[in-house]
């Protein structure tokens, strides 16, 4: 019987509000370079699949330095121009995305977790993130009933790693048979929760949302 859901974030429950490769360019605008959306947005997308595919390597769990190698390498894809200020185009694309408004959730995610809270089911996030996600949650009201919450960088450790779902389970007061992770990822999220011994389900969007992926769990 499954007694606690743990969510993915990014790709679950939320998305970007606009294009990263959109966000991108706009920010280099600020520092003169008019860079092109699309090569940005590929270059962020192929990144972020090296990375996800490679798991923790050298950055470890995924935060500030390791997003900072996957936006240089996002940027280089689309003609980074020589001498442009990195560095403070960096802080200033990271600090965007700790904001609330940088961000939406999917058309779902407050009904499916309000209907999950009345009929009982614990429900939580289990991320490959960092600290910025508690300052993007608070300004969702449906984040409230999100607990716990287990963002890679803080536990050190991230999926599909075994160690983050004990911690979860650890955290819940639940066993590994009573727990299902919904999540976005065949990597990280399916094979983490098989090899934690946990049901899964994936969404894929536009298809599959989350109301599918829960009812596939039989919830």
């Amino acid at each position: 019987m499954i007694r606690a859901v743990f969510f993915d974030a990014g790709g679950t429950l939320l998305r970007t509000a606009e294009p990263v490769g959109r966000t991108y360019a706009r920010f280099a605008s600020h520092y003169g370079w008019p860079a092109e959306e699309e090569p940005l947005d590929h270059g962020f997308r192929t990144a972020w699949k090296k990375r996800s595919a490679e798991g923790a390597g050298l950055d470890g769990t995924l935060g500030r330095e390791g997003w900072k190698r996957i936006l240089k390498a996002s940027v280089e894809a689309g003609g980074l121009p020589e001498g442009f200020p990195f560095d403070d185009y960096f802080d200033e694309v990271y600090a965007h995305f700790a904001r609330p408004d940088a961000w939406r959730d999917f058309p779902e995610t407050e009904a499916v977790l309000a209907r999950l809270h009345e009929r009982g089911i614990r429900t939580g996030i289990l991320s490959n993130w960092d600290p910025r996600l508690r300052q993007v949650l608070a300004g969702f009201r449906w984040a409230e009933r999100l607990d716990p919450v287990l963002i890679s960088e803080e536990v050190g450790a991230e999926k599909p790693g075994l160690e983050i779902f004990r911690k979860a389970e650890q955290a819940g007061g639940v066993t590994a048979g009573e727990c299902a992770l919904v999540g976005d990822d065949p990597h990280s999220d399916q094979r983490g929760a098989e090899g934690a011994g946990w049901r899964w389900a994936l969404v894929s969007r536009p298809e599959r949302g989350l109301e599918e992926a829960l009812a596939s769990l039989g919830l």
